[in-house]
């Protein structure tokens, strides 16, 4: 970026955009709330005790992945099937001292999406392999993967399109592998990288993502636990899924979960005929336990 003041903005000054110019931003990627090392424990304050790393690891779980400087980063670096680029509205500010920044501020913040989904987060609905699926699976649309790791470390894999269980690398060219923190870096962008199985048998268990399955770029292990990263283990303290698609995605994919819910409970009421009953695994213990009478209705 050039060194000039009407393009070089800060990350604080993006931050701090919302209010110093007063626009509205409907969004959740947009909340504040980041906690402060310094501030954000009253206990620790007080006690005047250094922080011991359980403290910086809870400190670090507490903060959200995607705020608005790393949203709009991201948004910029993604392809455009992930982002899609907001209108400037005309300002009602006559002002001429405020009016060009104000509107400088506007195009920023537009380029930040106000359609991205939250469809799960670890710290409030679960961590596991199970909780990631039952969020994750049966939306089409494109998502995005966040893995804050201890070391400060925060990844990001983007998926253009549905996670599907398989022992095949998916994804087009719009597959794209980041790295948020400490730095921002584009690791790969290519078709094919992305891979996700939890339950075949004889292939590898788990996320990857990397063009090629020699040696991923990203390996997180079948239990959402821990992340390899060139070599190198590190824990996930937190994981975020954000969906990118149309609300009519959203909604296709909660139509699936409610559909799924009401047939289980379904099956569970369902009275069991005899024939159903001949074949249960029920009636073989029985047999097993000495009772060989017993009730087939």
């Amino acid at each position: 970026m050039k060194n000039n003041s009407d393009t070089v903005v800060s990350i604080s000054a993006i931050n701090a955009g919302e209010a110093s110019y007063g626009l509205e931003l409907q969004t959740p990627i947009l909340e504040k709330g980041s906690p402060n090392f310094n501030t954000s424990s009253t206990d620790q304050a007080s006690s005047s005790k250094p922080l011991t790393q359980a403290d910086r690891d809870r400190l670090i779980i507490q903060q959200p992945l995607l705020p608005l400087s790393e949203a709009w980063l991201l948004a910029g670096s993604l392809p455009p099937s992930y982002s899609r680029p907001q209108s400037v509205q005309p300002s009602l500010n006559t002002n001429s001292a405020n009016l060009a920044s104000h509107v400088f501020m506007a195009k920023l913040l537009s380029m930040v999406p106000s359609h991205w989904t939250l469809l799960y987060d670890s710290r409030q609905d679960g961590s596991g392999t199970n909780r990631f699926l039952h969020h994750v699976l049966g939306y089409r649309g494109p998502n995005l993967i966040l893995f804050r790791c201890d070391d400060d470390l925060l990844f990001c894999v983007a998926n253009p399109s549905e996670w599907r269980e398989t022992h095949l690398y998916i994804g087009d060219e719009d597959s794209c592998c980041l790295q948020l923190l400490p730095k921002f870096v584009m690791l790969e962008r290519k078709p094919k990288s992305l891979y996700l199985n939890t339950h075949i048998r004889g292939y590898p268990k788990g996320l990857r993502a990397g063009s090629d399955p020699r040696k991923p770029l990203l390996i997180v292990d079948e239990h959402f636990e821990k992340l390899e990263h060139r070599g190198l283990h590190h824990k996930i303290l937190s994981i975020e899924v954000w969906g990118c698609g149309n609300t009519q995605q959203r909604e296709v994919q909660l139509d699936i979960k409610n559909w799924q819910i009401k047939e289980a409970e379904r099956q569970r009421t369902v009275k069991m005929t005899a024939a159903d009953w001949m074949d249960h695994p029920d009636r073989y213990l029985l047999e097993l336990g000495g009772r060989q009478n017993y009730n087939n209705k």
